[in-house]
């Protein structure tokens, strides 16, 4: 029987989209080791030689995680090579140019070894000061012979990959929870952006308002609305489209950086449902009212005209014909509430059921919207959809630290 050894390992990214790449690291090593505990992520400015490129001056996020593993060093190395192959890096890459995802061995139990191929404890990691800070934010004790001591490190931001947070967007004149600030649509753009650079994974565009009271446009209104967002945000990954008309689904698909379709009011037809299918794209399912029977109909309906079930995403409808009472009751009760084995979002942000217990005005709710938030993330949640992506990202960086210290 092969020896279980903890070792610690460093992963960084700063290509593509950065917080998915150390999402699908994790996966990955569970082939190799048992992931005991993880970091937050910090983002921090590249280190780079003089005279590096320009265009190498791209932030890193950077967490560290500790595991048991029973492969030797150079197995684990090996594997861990092969890992960044799979996940798309560049190996005949300059050493330190930007990269879609580098892992190194800091740690292995007590062996110090040098080798051609292998350092351990790595040689760089008596200059990381944040890679020490990591370290001791899960708790483990940095050698002394190479502890700087000082924590200076400056971190640009703070992350957690868990819960992944959906950044609304509004380009509408009327919305209830931002009044229309972002319809210009350079307005909008920058919004985007921001809720991208404070942790959104994905943006959630809505171009309709579902406010009480409101009055529909046309499709062709709402398509003139969100082509012009669209072919300003081109290069946003994940974008997501929150409506109920058929040709809005049509138009918007042909744009390759919408990867979800938020239904609205699931009255899409039968063609617009197999178009969603065959373009493999996610499709969020909303429950109107207190329905959960009706909603697994729905979901079976989905199923035959072929939606993925890694493709439904399903959304308990907080806000939509439901009383203030039962929409605390779900979020109390989601786990055994929503059929299990779907993808989850919680869209509770800044709904009206808040001023039960606050008498704030909508874009003044955020913390409650965080308190929902806190209460549902034991309960499964994949996805939080929220105005305010900083500071629920705030909450949960704070959470995770204490948890995993």
């Amino acid at each position: 029987m092969k020896t279980k050894e903890t070792v610690l390992l460093a992963i960084g990214t700063n290509l593509g989209d950065r917080l998915q790449n150390l999402r699908d690291v994790l996966k990955k090593l569970r082939s190799c080791c048992h992931i005991k505990r993880t970091s937050h992520v910090i983002e921090t400015e590249a280190i780079l030689p003089e005279n590096a490129p320009d265009g190498w001056n791209i932030p890193y996020l950077n967490m560290v995680i500790e595991a048991d593993t029973t492969r030797t060093p150079l197995e684990l190395l090996s594997m861990i090579k092969t890992i960044e192959t799979k996940l798309g890096r560049n190996t005949s890459a300059s050493r330190w140019s930007p990269r879609i995802i580098d892992i190194d061995i800091l740690l292995y139990g007590d062996l110090k070894m040098e080798t051609d191929l292998l350092t351990i404890p790595h040689n760089e990691l008596k200059n990381r000061d944040f890679l020490q800070f990591l370290m001791e934010g899960i708790g483990y004790n940095v050698p002394e012979d190479i502890k700087l001591g000082t924590n200076n490190y400056t971190a640009l931001n703070h992350f957690v990959l868990y819960p992944k947070f959906v950044g609304i967007l509004n380009v509408t004149p009327d919305s209830f929870s931002d009044g229309g600030k972002y319809f210009d649509p350079e307005k909008a753009e920058a919004h985007a952006r921001k809720l991208c650079a404070d942790g959104a994974s994905v943006i959630d565009v809505g171009a309709q308002s579902t406010r009480p009271g409101y009055v529909e446009v046309s499709p062709s209104e709402e398509i003139l609305r969100l082509s012009m967002m669209l072919e300003r945000c081109n290069d946003i990954k994940c974008i997501s489209i929150d409506t109920y008309f058929d040709a809005v689904v049509k138009h918007v698909l042909t744009k390759p950086n919408v990867k979800w379709i938020n239904d609205q009011n699931s009255t899409f037809s039968p063609d617009t449902i197999k178009l969603i299918a065959d373009r493999d794209i996610k499709l969020v399912v909303m429950m109107h009212g207190m329905q959960p029977l009706w909603f697994e109909d729905r979901i079976k309906y989905l199923r035959n005209l072929g939606i993925k079930k890694h493709n439904i995403i399903v959304d308990p409808g907080i806000g939509f014909e439901k009383s203030r009472y039962e929409n605390i009751f779900i979020i109390k009760n989601l786990k055994t509430y929503i059929q299990q084995g779907y993808e989850i979002l919680l869209g509770a942000s800044r709904k009206s059921f808040i001023s039960l217990h606050a008498n704030v005005g909508v874009q003044d709710r955020d913390i409650e919207s965080i308190s929902a938030a806190c209460l549902v993330e034991d309960a499964g949640v994949d996805y939080l959809r929220v105005h305010n992506v900083k500071d629920h990202m705030r909450f949960f960086v704070t959470r995770h630290c204490i948890r995993n210290a």
